[in-house]
């Protein structure tokens, strides 16, 4: 295994919160630095104080040990490994910083990541240890391929290059394997263990479309909105449905309330909770109070209108489901910015989106969601 330290830094001003850090003295800190695991954090923020509810959720089950700083006390060493105005979570190998976590401030995800980037970009598998490593993380794509057969070898590696931080990669020669999943060679298989579904290639002739599988077949019933993946999301060109709460305790329980109308328009929507410190200027753009939450909206890309969801109303599947008919069918008109006068045909480009795209458009894929195909 490879030996790696995550560092979580942040400079800022000193502030008192009433919760603890545990943060190492300044005497413990380049002794820790120098070994080949640790994990720094500071506490100096509202995105730091949400991050340690999480982080202490993390630390009994870490494989690396992790360990706090305050950057406010050690500003040197925090620019030293690149620390800006908010906090950071950062690999070290050997006290160097290498990798910087772009993940959800969700202790599963952040234990999914220490864990992933341990693992050779690509693992190699057998019938044997197929079965356990479907479930080794909350997206695996698994490449069923014949020994010899470099090229599709050479075009899955690339792309799992590409994405390796984010989802977890391997292939598999053995015949014993692709009897078990009943495939034939040159198949390209997403598992979802939280999801409970399953996605299919069929082709690994256009890397082109690989990649669009791969970013199409990992997105979540309910994703998680974070920088990285938002304009991937939006190019989708389906509705995005925003939904924002304050904590991840309830972005969780938001996510499992509404996972029956998620999964049943899976493909004609793209919902995401969204963490607010994350996006703070996100919520005036979609018509919505800055500061109460939970709150939503729907964006409609094709022809940009936003429609914010009924403050006091509750957030259930059926509830959502409702509404959306009554936008859907015309009942609901789109929010109006501020100082604009508009018929609704155009309201400006406040959130881009470029181009549609489906899983059921990739050639050669096929879904199983919950037991059943849907192609």
């Amino acid at each position: 295994m490879l030996q790696f330290a995550t560092t979580a830094l942040s400079l800022c001003a000193l502030l008192s919160f009433a919760y603890a850090w545990g943060h190492l003295a300044e005497s413990e800190l380049q002794s820790a630095l120098s070994k080949e695991n640790g994990a720094i954090v500071v506490a100096c923020n509202k995105k730091s104080e949400h991050l340690e509810t999480e982080w202490s959720l993390a630390i009994p089950d870490a494989q690396v040990p992790l360990i706090s700083i305050d950057c406010a006390a050690n500003p040197s060493v925090c620019a030293s490994h690149g620390a800006s105005s908010s906090s950071i979570v950062k690999l070290l190998k050997h006290g160097d910083a290498i990798l910087t976590y772009n993940g959800s401030r969700r202790a599963s995800a952040l234990l999914a990541w220490i864990n992933r980037i341990q693992r050779p970009i690509v693992s190699e598998l057998s019938a044997a240890t197929l079965e356990n490593f479907k479930k080794t993380d909350e997206t695996v794509f698994i490449a069923y391929l014949h020994a010899d057969d470099e090229t599709s070898k050479a075009a899955f590696a690339d792309v799992a290059g590409q994405y390796h931080e984010e989802f977890t990669f391997a292939t598999t020669a053995d015949e014993a394997a692709l009897k078990a999943e009943k495939v034939t060679a040159r198949t390209v298989k997403c598992y979802k263990p939280l999801d409970g579904d399953t996605h299919e290639l069929t082709s690994l002739s256009d890397v082109a479309a690989l990649e669009r599988f791969v970013k199409e077949a990992s997105r979540p019933m309910i994703g998680e909105l974070l920088p990285h993946n938002h304009q991937r999301l939006l190019d989708r060109g389906w509705p995005m449905v925003y939904v924002f709460a304050a904590t991840e305790a309830e972005r969780s329980e938001i996510r499992k309330e509404l996972n029956k109308v998620a999964r049943s328009h899976y493909e004609s929507l793209t919902m995401v909770t969204v963490d607010p410190l994350e996006f703070p200027d996100l919520p005036a753009k979609l018509g919505l109070d800055p500061d109460v939450f939970p709150a939503g909206a729907v964006h409609q890309l094709s022809k940009d209108r936003i429609y914010p969801y009924p403050k006091g109303r509750g957030w259930t599947s059926s509830e959502l489901q409702s509404w959306g008919l009554d936008v859907w069918q015309g009942r609901i008109k789109p929010w109006t910015p501020p100082g604009v006068t508009t018929t609704f045909e155009d309201l400006g480009g406040r959130v881009k989106a470029t181009r549609k795209v489906s899983i059921r458009n990739i050639p050669g894929v096929k879904i199983r969601v919950g037991g059943h195909d849907e192609l």
